[in-house]
């Protein structure tokens, strides 16, 4: 009764360009055909990370659903990120046993309410029986990486994540889904996997919501 008096009252709309649709969380087809690109994302020579995905184009519809959530606490676009994710095929390209999500600092998320990856990739997740954990944690706050060069990130990040207690038992031998809302250089992704794999796990693969990245 709820979702039928909200939809008449604020009637669902596609994110991008506004058009209506039939139900929350649709895109216009158009729309969706932009935004939903699932692609291989190309990896800089020596990455621990065996393969990386990205679900989506940041810049074709996903930017402004990405920002309201994580600065805004907007998540009323959760719905819509699902649409696209929905689009990731099945099963998924490599053997994945369970997904760990990119930490935040804990004041960071204390500040937040959340962390934007967990909320992002959590119904996907549910869907598709994968469970997550919480295996990593984010040991210091590390500036923004925005506008930094591929070495300053490195070092910005350096340190900056270890295992979470216990980890270890859950992470020996088993194949790792890094998750992520964003992949710019992968420089973020490339210094978690490092830790999962020093951890004991046999592979480590990412997947983001979005990338405007190249891929390979």
């Amino acid at each position: 009764m709820w979702e039928m008096l909200e939809s008449f009252f604020f009637p669902p709309h596609c994110p991008r360009c506004g058009v209506y649709v039939e139900r929350r969380g649709g895109w216009c087809p158009a729309c969706l055909r932009q935004a939903a690109h699932f692609t291989r994302l190309a990896l800089p020579a020596g990455s621990p990370l065996m393969s990386a995905w990205a679900a989506g184009s940041y810049r074709g519809g996903l930017q402004n659903l990405i920002r309201g959530l994580k600065y805004h606490g907007k998540k009323s676009g959760l719905p819509y990120i699902l649409t696209v994710l929905q689009r990731v095929p099945e099963p998924f390209p490599v053997s994945v046993a369970l997904a760990v999500p990119v930490p935040l600092h804990p004041a960071k998320e204390r500040q937040r309410g959340f962390n934007q990856t967990e909320l992002i990739f959590r119904d996907w997740l549910a869907l598709r029986d994968i469970p997550m954990r919480r295996l990593l944690v984010r040991t210091r706050p590390t500036p923004p990486q925005y506008g930094l060069t591929r070495q300053a990130r490195q070092e910005n990040l350096r340190g900056a994540f270890a295992l979470a207690a216990g980890a270890a038992a859950e992470l020996h031998g088993r194949d790792v889904l890094l998750l992520d809302d964003i992949f710019t250089t992968g420089t973020t992704a490339a210094a978690c996997a490092r830790v999962l794999l020093r951890g004991g796990a046999r592979s480590v693969s990412a997947l983001v919501l979005a990338s405007d990245h190249q891929s390979g």
